[in-house]
């Protein structure tokens, strides 16, 4: 995965940190968690995107989430695609429940080039 910036500090082991574009929280109809849904575009073809929080010791004011790539051992080879690279979308839709995972003051979406702070206000999001 060469070409990529940093390491992950997250629970994606063997990560690296890509950028978004773009977080946002989201309720879902009849479900009472909170989910942190954030749209990208992966850097190359071969990795998979996962949301990965942090562990921290005590809750901090803002709870990181990195948005994590990692080569996916499972996705298929040109061969098996039917025209081969233009069959591959690189873009990407992941979300997390932020059940236990929210600092005090809210969540802070860690990209390769851009983070983003969301306070968490519970009234915002009836």
């Amino acid at each position: 995965m060469s070409g990529l910036p940093q390491s992950s500090l997250s629970t994606v082991s063997g990560g690296q940190i890509i950028d978004f574009e773009m977080a946002e929280l989201r309720r879902l109809p009849f479900q009472d968690n909170l989910y942190l849904w954030v749209k990208g575009q992966l850097p190359a073809k071969g990795l998979n995107a996962r949301l990965a929080p942090r562990i921290y010791h005590d809750r901090p004011d803002y709870w990181v989430i990195e948005v994590a790539a990692f080569v996916d051992m499972a996705e298929k080879t040109d061969t098996d695609l039917p025209h081969g690279e233009a069959s591959v979308s690189l873009d990407f839709e992941r979300s997390v429940p932020l059940a236990g995972i929210t600092g005090t003051r809210g969540v802070a979406v860690i990209g390769a080039n851009r983070s983003e702070r969301i306070d968490i206000d519970g009234e915002a999001f009836p």
